[in-house]
């Protein structure tokens, strides 16, 4: 379908815009309060507001698969997970019903004994006073409370461990190439050999990368020609593609992986990408990716926490170490297969707990075998799927607002669990010593329940 969306209206479905030119309210998705600026081409998500223009949109997925509804359905499903700390009040709820309604059961067979009129109003004194309402909410509170933040912030929680883990976190590991950088790589050098020709050689690299979803494949998207179409490409994640034209194999990517064996023809110059046909070299490109604003401020407020960064990546040019340099990350290793990430990370001591951030279908195992991981917005579809939670806007400053959250919501769990037991360890041997009328003790359940949940509703707070 196509769909006109005057301004003023909310878009009634993910789609991409075939006409128009309008400023869109993503807040809803992204936790920016500023309008973002969308034209001819760009993608555009249901539910988020058109400003100024009118946009002619066509949509590409229905209702049920939209962003807004995988948003609903990922959340629905970290909810439903709960983390060790719920679980362990959830246990401890059971095992103090068990234990009042014994002691309920004894105090009226004393009270019964003792002063027969009073035993039933003392009886339900102790059951009233000792409801454990504020023992349940404690957690569950809390948490709800933090999950909306997070929303907030635009950091969507995929399992429910996010929280919990994110205050243990002793290592932060964390890609380059479209996460410490932009991702919006440039070729800004082109070296042919053999007789091609500029113009034909990133053609052919254009036609190639096509197959691939990363940063650096989308640096070649604006030279493609029909003219130079490949029959086969096969994609060997974390080395380059290979494919066959005119019974000629080509490939594309790291050094070793498209000489395959053979020496390169300039060793001393570094170049991340090289064009091989049938193993010899056609083409090599030194690409530029700039370094996002907010990195520094990452890394060193990490470091400044006592964390080590690690920064993981498979690029092992001299750029890499230029990046590493520039923000002073504690450890660099560069080259790095998608199967070297994991075995680095399984590498790691049983004390260390490791948050990975990335972006790429590369990433994807180390993000799924990590103890918490975090995938850019921006990043592939597998990432987002292996990941525990999903940065939104790619504003990496976030990751430090979520961290101070997560200390903070486990500071208000804490004193929920402290208040809820701590109230009902003081309230219950008044109640069985028949001190505390039915009434009062109403008012007491009922004050220790809103307690819990107003001390919880701070984590809402802007400052929180």
């Amino acid at each position: 379908d196509v769909v006109t969306v005057l301004p003023g209206e909310s878009l009634p479905a993910d789609g991409i815009i075939v006409s128009g030119n309008s400023v869109v309210d993503e807040s809803m998705l992204t936790g920016e309060p500023l309008p973002v600026r969308r034209g001819k081409d760009d993608t555009v998500y249901a539910g988020t507001i058109n400003g100024d223009g009118n946009l002619t949109v066509k949509v590409t997925q229905d209702r049920q698969h939209s962003l807004i509804s995988n948003i609903i359905r990922l959340q629905d499903e970290a909810q439903a997970t709960k983390p060790k700390i719920a679980e362990i009040a959830d246990v401890v709820a059971r095992y103090f019903v068990a234990v009042i309604l014994i002691i309920a059961a004894g105090t009226w067979l004393y009270w019964h004994q003792v002063k027969p009129d009073d035993a039933l109003w003392i009886t339900l004194a102790v059951l009233v006073a000792t409801c454990p309402c504020a023992l349940s909410l404690a957690t569950p509170t809390a948490l709800t409370c933090a999950t909306s933040r997070l929303g907030r912030l635009g950091i969507l929680l995929r399992r429910g461990h996010v929280l919990e883990t994110l205050c243990n976190v002793n290592q932060l590991v964390i890609d380059k190439t479209g996460t410490l950088t932009e991702g919006n790589v440039r070729v800004i050098q082109t070296v042919c050999f053999d007789n091609y020709d500029e113009t034909e050689v990133l053609s052919i690299a254009a036609e190639l990368e096509r197959f691939a979803n990363h940063p650096i494949a989308r640096a070649f998207a604006g030279y493609r020609n029909a003219a130079f179409s490949f029959d086969e490409v096969e994609n060997e994640i974390g080395f380059g593609l290979k494919g066959m034209r005119e019974g000629n194999e080509w490939r594309i990517g790291k050094q070793a992986f498209a000489l395959n064996g053979q020496d390169a023809p300039s060793p001393n110059q570094d170049f991340q990408v090289w064009l091989t046909c049938n193993g010899k070299a056609i083409a090599a490109f030194q690409l530029d990716d700039p370094i996002r604003h907010d990195s520094q401020s990452l890394v060193s407020a990490f470091q400044a926490e006592g964390i080590q960064v690690t920064m993981l990546t498979g690029d092992n040019s001299d750029n890499a170490v230029r990046v590493a340099k520039t923000l002073a990350v504690d450890k660099l290793i560069s080259g790095a297969t998608p199967q070297g990430k994991l075995d680095y990370l399984n590498s790691l001591a049983n004390d260390q707990v490791a948050l990975m951030i990335g972006d790429g279908v590369n990433d994807a195992p180390v993000l799924a075998g990590a103890h918490l991981s975090l995938a850019m917005g921006g990043g592939t579809d597998v990432a987002k799927s292996s990941a525990d939670m999903v940065l939104l806007g790619d504003h990496l400053n976030r990751v430090l607002e979520a961290r101070r959250l997560a200390m903070k919501t486990k500071k208000i769990i804490r004193e929920n669990l402290s208040w809820a037991l701590g109230y009902n360890l003081v309230i219950l041997p008044l109640a069985v010593a028949g001190l505390v009328a039915p009434y009062i003790a109403v008012l007491g359940m009922s004050a220790s329940s809103i307690i819990v949940v107003s001390n919880s509703l701070r984590l809402l707070k802007e400052d929180g």
